[in-house]
């Protein structure tokens, strides 16, 4: 019997054993060395930069994901948009091979979750932009309270927080908080009308915490943004005493004791026919009605006192 005729492939596989030369392997092991942060900016800015680089050169892509969606959309490949409507805020620069800069236009549809991927190796990395507007701070007297507002409106997927203080001191007993998700988050606290100790200076600070990011957004970097509002609260508003604190009936409230010193001129008769005027000091209880819920029990301030 004739041998059989070996074939190209299995020759080349016996020369490469027999000399151990390696059998070429195409690997790809990229990664991405720069990609975009968590940004937070007010309109007044005309745009923001999300970079993103692969270190082998790699077209990258690039997602966006608005509030209240479940899904991305694509916005590019490389240079080429998957998404007409984001080129009125958004253009693609690559300033070196693998390097693809998104620039954003500041404006309200712009306010979104933005992904760079790397296709080969499906390496991603997201993060937050979010639009800014001033932070609002507001007083309003009326017969028995002070009532403090404070607001922001924003864009985004990230709600800022709100911090108030009193004369440098964190105030949180007291505040109620309300956020409507991309648009607008307010806190209030309401002063009672008779202690000079609730005047003084009053400031609202609008900053981003960790705690607030969305879930799925993968860089941790927490917005440097932050905006501040002040106000005063005068002792003659705070002292002001008016029927509207006492009890209306409709909230039981809790009864406090508010001491006020009356000055009674007393005329004392003397002896030579003259007379001597001397000033005695009377402590006068007068009880007040204070609506307990508006601080949020326990241990509703201490009985509503300051």
């Amino acid at each position: 019997m004739l041998p059989r005729r070996m074939k190209g492939s299995e020759v080349l596989c016996i020369l490469l054993s027999i000399f151990s030369i390696p059998l070429p392997i195409n690997v790809v092991d990229s990664a991405l060395v720069e990609f975009p942060n968590n940004t937070a900016v007010t309109g007044t800015t005309n745009h923001t930069e999300f970079k993103c680089e692969s270190d082998e050169g790699i077209e990258l892509e690039w997602y966006m994901q608005a509030n209240n969606t479940v899904r991305r959309k694509p916005l590019s490949v490389g240079h080429d948009f998957k998404d007409e409507g984001a080129k009125t805020f958004s253009r693609i620069q690559n300033g070196a091979p693998g390097k693809f800069t998104l620039i954003l236009s500041i404006r309200d549809e712009s306010a979104q979750t933005y992904t760079c991927r790397e296709p080969d190796t499906n390496q991603e990395n997201s993060a937050e932009l979010i639009k800014m507007e001033p932070t609002k701070f507001e007083k309003d007297v009326n017969e028995s309270h002070v009532i403090l507002a404070c607001s922001v409106n924003f864009r985004g997927n990230w709600a800022p927080e709100l911090e108030l203080s009193h004369n440098g001191t964190s105030v949180v007993d007291g505040v109620d908080v309300f956020v409507v998700p991309n648009q607008n988050v307010s806190s209030t606290l309401v002063i009672p009308r008779h202690n000079s100790a609730c005047a003084g200076h009053y400031s609202c600070t609008t900053r981003f915490h960790l705690r607030g990011k969305p879930d799925r957004t993968t860089d941790n970097s927490v917005p440097s943004y932050m905006d501040t509002s002040t106000l005063t609260v005068h002792v003659e508003e705070i002292q002001e005493m008016h029927p509207g604190i006492t009890s209306d009936g409709n909230s039981p409230g809790s009864v406090i004791t508010i001491i006020i010193l009356s000055v009674v001129l007393v005329a004392v008769a003397g002896g030579g026919g003259g007379a001597t005027g001397i000033i005695a000091y009377k402590k006068q209880e007068i009880k007040a009605q204070c609506r307990c819920q508006l601080y949020k029990e326990p241990p509703c301030r201490a009985n509503c006192s300051w």
